[in-house]
């Protein structure tokens, strides 16, 4: 699947201070354009309802921050750090995570369109209620994390590590799981998120004991 990529403006501004930058204009409801923030570090502060697009955070660390319902257009996150941040219902459409630490990361309800995920850890994340189109997982860890009641279309794995994952109501249907550690994961009884979903014949020997069959090695 290919994804479009994000559209960065040709020429974007440095900003050295981005909390005093963005505060300035969320209070006056500006949207934020055309700007690059390298190597911030910023801790436990309010981005809720912020608009960043065509624009790019490279090696920033926004730890225990609050993004909610913020909007993200056209925007890379290279080599960032997200650990512990909130990203309840926010919106995200051509972007890229690349080489990202998002351990614990919230983001129930949020929306992705056309985005991708690269070489990054998702640890313990909570994806629940997401609404996923044209997303791929590319080399990404996504152990433990729970991704619930959400929609995925299009939705493309890779390289990936699904382990103790909360599926409930969430269905797989044509997702192919082929090229990805899938193992060990929480649905309904039956399991009917898994079917229609594809997976090779070593992931069909552990999950087939979800449908109450043993196996005798």
């Amino acid at each position: 699947m290919n994804v479009a990529k994000p559209k960065i403006s040709k020429e974007v501004m440095q900003i050295d201070a981005f909390y005093s930058y963005v505060k300035d204009r969320l209070s006056d409801d500006i949207s934020i354009i055309a700007i690059k923030s390298y190597a911030e570090r910023i801790e436990g502060m309010d981005f809720s309802r912020m608009e960043l697009r065509s624009s790019i955070l490279e090696n920033c660390k926004f730890c225990s921050c609050d993004f909610k319902g913020a909007s993200f257009i056209d925007v890379i996150f290279q080599s960032c750090d997200f650990s512990n941040s909130k990203f309840a219902d926010v919106y995200f459409e051509r972007c890229q995570f690349v080489d990202c630490k998002c351990v614990g990361l919230d983001m129930h309800g949020t929306v992705i369109k056309q985005t991708t995920f690269e070489q990054s850890n998702f640890k313990y994340s909570n994806f629940d209620e997401t609404k996923m189109t044209e997303v791929l997982f590319d080399n990404i860890d996504f152990t433990e994390s729970s991704i619930s009641e959400a929609k995925l279309k299009k939705f493309v794995a890779k390289n990936s590590r699904f382990i103790k994952n909360n599926f409930f109501k969430t269905m797989l249907a044509t997702v192919d799981f082929t090229e990805n550690e899938f193992t060990m994961p929480l649905v309904s009884t039956p399991p009917i998120e898994l079917k229609g979903m594809v997976i090779n014949m070593f992931q069909a020997a552990d999950l087939i004991g979800l449908l109450g069959i043993i196996v005798n090695r």
